[in-house]
C-alpha cells in the first residue's frame, strides 16, 4: 500500500473520530472546544473558591429580605435589604486564613471514587456603636461551615446534557457560630481591645444517602478553572403544636474555583 493510499486512510480515521471526541468535550456553554482529559479528571482535586455571587429573596409574613453574598478572593461582603424600603445592612468580612496557609478556607474537594468535601470559613463585623457613644461596641461573627458526601454527574434531561450538571450529596453538615463582642473606651488611649466570646452554635446534621443534594449547572469546565451555577427555589416549613414557621427562598449562586495551591 502506497504511501498516499496511508496518509488517505489515516485522515479518514481522524474525520471519523473528531465528533466522538468532540462530543465529549463540550458541554457547558463556555467549556473548552477540544480537552484530552475526561470530565471526571477536569473535575477530581482540591478547588478554592476565588469568587461567588449569590442573591436569595426570602418571602416570609408577607415581607420580603434579599441576600446578596460576595466574595472576591479572600473579601467576603454580606447585604441585607428589605426589598421596598430603604433598610439596607451591609457586613463586610473576609474569608478566613488559617496559620501558613497561602489562600482562604473557602473550598471544594472532589476525589476520583466519588468522595466529596466543602469547608467554608469566613468572619464579619457589625458595629453597634450609636453616634453620641463614648464606647466603641463592636460585634464579630466567624463562621465554620463543612460538609461531606458523595458527588456525581447528572444524566441529560429536558435542556441539560449529559453531564452538565453535577450533585452533591450531603451526608453530613455541620456549622458552627461564633460571636464575640469588642469593647473600647475614648479613654482607652488607644489600647486594643480582646475580644470576648459572647456565644457559641453548632448546628449538625446528618442524611441518608440520596436525601440531602446540592446540584449546579456546569457553565465551565477546564482544567485549571471550573463555574458553577446554582439555581435556589426552596420552600421551608415546621409546625410545632400549633405555632411555625415558614418562608420561601428565590434566586441563585453562581461560583468560579481555581485548582488550591
Amino acid at each position: 500500500m502506497n504511501t498516499k493510499k496511508l496518509l488517505g486512510y489515516a485522515v479518514a480515521i481522524i474525520m471519523l473520530a473528531l465528533p466522538i471526541v468532540f462530543s465529549g468535550c463540550k458541554k457547558g456553554p463556555e467549556d473548552p472546544f477540544l480537552s484530552f482529559r475526561s470530565r471526571k479528571a477536569r473535575v477530581c482535586g482540591t478547588w478554592t473558591v476565588t469568587n461567588l455571587r449569590s442573591e436569595v429573596v426570602r418571602k416570609q409574613n408577607n415581607v420580603n429580605t434579599k441576600t446578596e453574598t460576595t466574595v472576591e478572593g479572600e473579601n467576603w461582603k454580606q447585604v441585607i435589604t428589605i426589598v421596598g424600603t430603604d433598610s439596607v445592612r451591609e457586613f463586610p468580612g473576609k474569608i478566613t486564613k488559617e496559620p501558613n496557609q497561602n489562600e482562604g478556607s473557602f473550598f471544594f474537594r472532589f476525589d476520583e471514587n466519588g468522595k466529596a468535601s466543602m469547608t467554608y470559613k469566613y468572619e464579619y463585623d457589625e458595629d453597634l456603636s450609636g453616634e453620641d457613644d463614648d464606647v466603641s461596641t463592636i460585634r464579630q461573627i466567624k463562621v465554620t461551615e463543612e460538609m461531606t458526601g458523595t458527588w456525581n454527574f447528572l444524566a441529560g434531561i429536558d435542556e441539560y446534557k449529559d453531564k452538565e450538571r453535577l450533585a452533591f450529596v450531603i451526608q453530613d453538615k455541620k456549622t458552627t457560630t461564633y460571636e464575640y463582642k469588642l469593647v473600647t473606651s475614648d479613654d482607652d488611649e488607644g489600647g486594643v481591645a480582646l475580644p470576648t466570646l459572647v456565644s457559641t452554635n453548632v448546628v449538625s446534621d446528618g442524611y441518608a444517602n440520596g436525601e440531602m443534594s446540592t446540584v449546579y449547572a456546569i457553565v465551565e469546565l477546564r482544567n485549571k478553572e471550573i463555574k458553577l451555577r446554582q439555581d435556589i427555589n426552596r420552600f421551608y416549613l415546621r409546625n410545632d403544636n400549633g405555632t411555625g414557621e415558614s418562608y420561601q427562598d428565590v434566586g441563585y449562586e453562581e461560583m468560579t474555583l481555581q485548582p488550591r495551591q
